[in-house]
């Protein structure tokens, strides 16, 4: 990581949570220290769009005396985290990176940040997203800062950068962020971080704006796959799964669609974790996935059509000046979608499905680079046409996933041969959440983290 840390929460969360239960730190004071650090960091990162140090100083206290009275909350007790700014928080503001009037949108707090907050969780603020979380880039809003690379802005990835940007800066014990063609995953690679995206069904989407029911999930960035196991097992409130053996993983690659388009790095690093992979005693068998070339027909054209529906096109149209040039060209061309195309659109996805589900019996986890390229500088993206081209290029393994209805997470791999990150993706069928998790492990361990 490029940032230097003055804060310490140990190698993992289990690490925070036997130092809290020791008494070696408290909430509190972990707290105090992430917020100074964010004080310090944010003026370059730009990853939040509030802070809320008062409320997140009095939850902290309120927890460590809920310990020292004998509560135990579980192993996320404590730890202070980052929410992406689409998720409705009671006492906080929502804008989903846009500049049109939206309050009569935004949903109440649902039952996911309440499950955190329940967890023992501190809310430190919200996140930057790109506008209606519609892509990776916007012309006319501040991207973050990718801590990659200290003197060149480079590309974060999108829509959940800024949860992605603060969790490789070190600025929260986990962060959270919303996936609907690779919002996570994305970020996550291109910041060196790993970054989980849960079934569909897996944390409900109640309380978050939404961008497509038929492609948004919950996901979270965290340091490694084991703090995203610990996280999903304990807003489940079951043991952690033991990951599986080496040689007890039947892994999945493919040649098409997923291979193309590579930088050197990416190529090169995904080489060699397959190389290590089978050297440890994966078995691997290749499937075809021609049916992820139907993201540009299926997936492209579903999401802005949703996004339309819900904002309403009078809204639009009253306020298409306060747009981005690159939100609005992308919801242009869905503004008038005939019924019928809509529906043969979903029906299609549905099959899809099916297919994918059929076909990935039987298989623990399907690898790919999660993204095809490393982070570009930002400045090389100044028109319409570039952010656009950039979209579609930088999504093109991502989005697969969304359309599948899968469970997906990107590991870290930037360390296997590239100065820059790189992402290694897995995944599975929908609801198979926690072996997807423990499988990650698995490798990891195999791999090693950046």
């Amino acid at each position: 990581m490029a940032f230097s840390n003055a804060v310490t929460l140990g190698k993992s969360l289990a690490d925070f949570g036997v130092a809290f239960r020791s008494g070696m730190i408290t909430s509190f004071d972990v707290t105090r220290a992430m917020l100074d650090r964010i004080a310090a960091l944010e003026p370059k990162l730009q990853s939040f769009t509030f802070v809320d140090e008062k409320n997140a100083l009095k939850h902290a206290a309120a927890i460590d005396a809920l310990w020292a009275s004998g509560h135990d909350l579980g192993p996320l007790m404590g730890v202070p985290i980052a929410v992406k700014d689409i998720f409705s928080i009671d006492g906080m503001l929502t804008q989903v990176g846009s500049r049109l009037p939206l309050d009569d949108l935004v949903p109440p707090q649902g039952a996911f940040i309440t499950s955190l907050q329940k967890a023992g969780c501190i809310l430190l603020g919200k996140t930057v997203v790109t506008e209606f979380c519609l892509g990776g880039i916007n012309l006319t809003h501040p991207m973050p800062w990718n801590p990659c690379d200290l003197t060149t802005p480079r590309m974060t990835g999108g829509s959940s950068h800024g949860s992605a940007v603060a969790m490789a800066a070190e600025l929260a014990g986990f962060t959270v962020g919303g996936d609907t063609g690779g919002s996570v995953r994305w970020p996550a690679a291109l910041c060196g971080v790993t970054g989980y995206k849960s079934s569909v069904s897996q944390w409900g989407l109640s309380g978050v704006f939404p961008l497509s029911p038929h492609f948004d999930s919950v996901g979270i960035f965290t340091s490694s796959a084991f703090d995203a196991a610990l996280v999903e097992a304990a807003l489940r409130q079951v043991p952690i799964r033991k990951p599986p053996l080496a040689r007890e993983m039947r892994l999945a690659i493919s040649t098409n669609h997923f291979m193309e388009n590579l930088d050197a790095d990416v190529a090169d690093c995904f080489s060699q974790a397959i190389k290590h992979l089978r050297k440890a005693g994966a078995q691997f068998v290749e499937i075809p996935m021609v049916e992820a070339s139907e993201i540009d027909e299926v997936f492209a054209r579903i999401v802005p059509a949703d996004l339309i529906s819900f904002l309403g096109r009078d809204r639009l149209r009253t306020n298409w000046q306060l747009l981005d040039p690159v939100v609005a060209s992308r919801i242009e061309k869905a503004f008038d979608m005939s019924i019928d195309e809509y529906a043969q659109l979903v029906a299609r996805k549905k099959v899809l499905e099916q297919l994918m589900a059929e076909r990935f019996k039987g298989i623990d986890a399907f690898l790919s680079p999660t993204v095809p390229v490393v982070p570009k500088p930002i400045a090389d993206f100044t028109t319409v046409e570039q952010a656009s081209a950039w979209n579609k290029l930088a999504t093109q393994n991502t989005r697969p996933a969304n359309l599948f209805n899968q469970c997906a997470i990107s590991l870290p791999i930037h360390h296997l041969g590239s100065a820059l990150p790189v992402g290694l993706q897995l995944c599975a069928t929908a609801g198979s959440d926690e072996m997807l998790l423990a499988t990650a492990r698995t490798v990891q361990d195999i791999l090693g983290v950046s």
